[in-house]
């Protein structure tokens, strides 16, 4: 009897062992090279109409407001238009960017304003930088269910430093020549053409980018970097996990995170040992 309690008592512990390391909550990241919060307030119904997906697939369902990085106006009008709670805070300014910012029970995800090398967004890479000193709260943020939204990093070859794992973004997009993936339509991710584009991403599994990701929406005309017969615009990660700065788990690729089922699985395991123990027990 002492054994079997012993064995149960095991299982239960290498059960615990193994899914404890797994956070319960995982994020949502979305990036994209359209510069959506310009064009969102200059009247383009493709770039507001992505923007509110991007945000939509990054908040997964929370109804808690988001924290925006803005320090114009655009992406903060186009929120008040799209009817998106925020608060801001201009990442210029270093003493505001804070780890006590990324709180999840306070915003749903954070949004990245567009570099200014697009030609009339906002942020800088002084700013962006400020957001990227932060990565051991983000990490956190993310790990808690937190979703991250990066716009386009444009000429600033740092912009994207804030993302865990950060991406790699590549210059020259076009225009036109864009459509949404199968994973971007699952998702309400638009393609958006007409809008001057500032940057395209390397495939995910490449040049350093994250198995992780997935790619949401494609450009077929490339920009002469990127091989092959079409280079990614829109990359999402489903449920990312991250430690030490890299992506270590998401729905895109690898391991998924553990669905709430896994944890039904233990509650029932460790009732079941339990009603097995007291039996065993009333037998002895």
């Amino acid at each position: 009897m002492r054994i079997l309690k012993f064995v149960g008592l095991a299982t239960v512990s290498a059960f615990l062992m193994a899914t404890a390391v797994v956070p319960a909550r995982a994020g949502n990241i979305a990036l994209t090279g359209h510069d959506d919060d310009f064009h969102c307030d200059f009247g383009s119904s493709g770039g507001c109409t992505q923007l509110a997906a991007l945000v939509s697939f990054a908040r997964s369902g929370s109804t808690l407001p988001v924290l925006t990085f803005d320090s114009g106006t655009e992406l903060t009008g186009d929120l008040t238009t799209l009817g998106v709670s925020f608060v801001n805070v201009n990442p210029n300014t270093a003493a505001s960017v804070t780890a006590s910012l990324f709180d999840n029970t306070k915003y749903s995800a954070f949004i990245v304003a567009s570099d200014s090398s697009c030609g009339g967004c906002d942020n800088s890479p002084a700013g962006e930088a400020n957001i990227a000193a932060q990565s051991a709260a983000i990490e956190a943020f993310l790990n808690a269910g937190g979703g991250v939204v990066g716009l386009a990093g444009a000429n600033s070859s740092g912009y994207y430093s804030f993302v865990p794992q950060a991406a790699t973004s590549v210059g020259g997009a076009p225009s036109t020549g864009y459509s949404a993936t199968s994973v971007g339509t699952s998702f309400g991710i638009n393609a958006v053409n007409g809008d001057p584009t500032h940057n395209l991403f390397w495939d995910p599994g490449t040049h350093g980018e994250s198995a992780f990701y997935q790619v949401a929406e494609v450009n077929s005309f490339g920009n002469g970097t990127i091989p092959g017969p079409t280079a990614a615009a829109t990359l999402i990660c489903v449920a990312c996990t991250t430690s030490g700065g890299v992506i270590t788990g998401g729905g895109g690729g690898g391991s998924p995170v553990p669905e709430p089922s896994t944890y039904a699985l233990l509650a029932a395991g460790l009732l079941g040992l339990g009603v097995f123990s007291k039996r065993r027990f009333k037998r002895s």
